[in-house]
């Protein structure tokens, strides 16, 4: 008998000697999967997924490349979220036909993402994407359990105390007050900086109405250029407000208003803070 892989070789006209097998594929699909992480990280989403495409064609099993797919419908569904809350708060006929491609971005992106925890079980940055996912389309349960597996499998998770603030996250939107506070708060004792624990660990005093822990929160986000938090500024007028602390509160309200003018936590500083008046002069 022949060489099979040399009869193969000439039926398909490959010009090597020998088999192009399956570990060429894969040091192709990972020179592809490295070019669609540029393009991603430099935010050219088609670029990115027309990478991440020819990755799988060469490997199915490459469980990088679908997320980075993944990750690429993520993207475009946070940016489709902008324009509907932030650049411009977006309302009837608009805002049903965006929250369609909102929507349409978000199904994709769990798909791609579940396909890479089928290929690897232990692949928690996935888990984690899944759940940030879930919690973006308001299915909180089902975030808790991808995010828990997610936690599970720390080896392969870029970012657990990020991941943990989404689970705290889910956890407070089911109105589990004290898990939530209980994980915001392990996730603060290694990183006191973090943004989003930090805001979130607000809400959570906020919701509690345990309004000096929460201003406190809120004032360390709204305060920090680099959080950049609308919301943060929402709700610490919010909670002067209660607090009684009017002066406070209009400067809350008014540092709201100058991040994103057009957006919806905009309008709603307008409206909940309109009973402020305009202050001293």
């Amino acid at each position: 008998m022949g060489n099979v892989c040399r009869s193969l070789a000439i039926l398909i006209a490959v010009a090597s000697a020998g088999c192009p097998g399956p570990e060429k594929s894969v040091k192709k699909s990972q020179t592809r999967l490295d070019l669609a992480k540029d393009f991603l990280s430099k935010r050219q989403l088609e670029a990115a997924e027309n990478e991440a495409n020819k990755s799988i064609a060469l490997n199915p099993s490459n469980d990088e490349a679908y997320n980075v797919r993944g990750l690429v419908s993520m993207l475009r569904a946070i940016e489709t979220q902008r324009t509907l809350e932030i650049d411009a708060c977006l309302t009837g006929v608009d805002a049903e036909a965006t929250r369609k491609d909102l929507d349409r971005f978000l199904q994709n992106a769990d798909i791609d993402f579940k396909k890479a925890t089928v290929v690897a079980p232990d692949y928690g940055e996935a888990w984690s994407n899944r759940g940030v996912v879930a919690n973006l389309m308001e299915e909180y349960p089902t975030a808790v359990t991808y995010l828990t597996k997610a936690l599970e499998n720390p080896i392969r998770l870029m970012s657990p105390g990020l991941s943990r603030s989404h689970l705290a996250w889910a956890l407070f939107h089911q109105q589990k007050y004290v898990d939530a506070a209980k994980e915001l708060r392990t996730v603060r004792q290694f990183d006191p900086n973090m943004c989003v624990a930090t805001y979130r660990l607000g809400r959570v005093y906020f919701a509690r109405e345990e309004w000096d822990k929460a201003a406190e929160l809120f004032e360390t986000v709204s305060n920090d250029p680099s959080c950049g938090s609308q919301e943060a500024s929402l709700y610490l007028m919010k909670t002067r407000m209660q607090q009684g602390l009017v002066d406070d509160a209009r400067r809350a309200r008014d540092a709201c208003l100058k991040i994103s003018p057009q957006s919806c936590a905009a309008s709603k500083c307008r409206a909940d803070g309109g009973a402020l008046g305009q202050g001293h002069p």
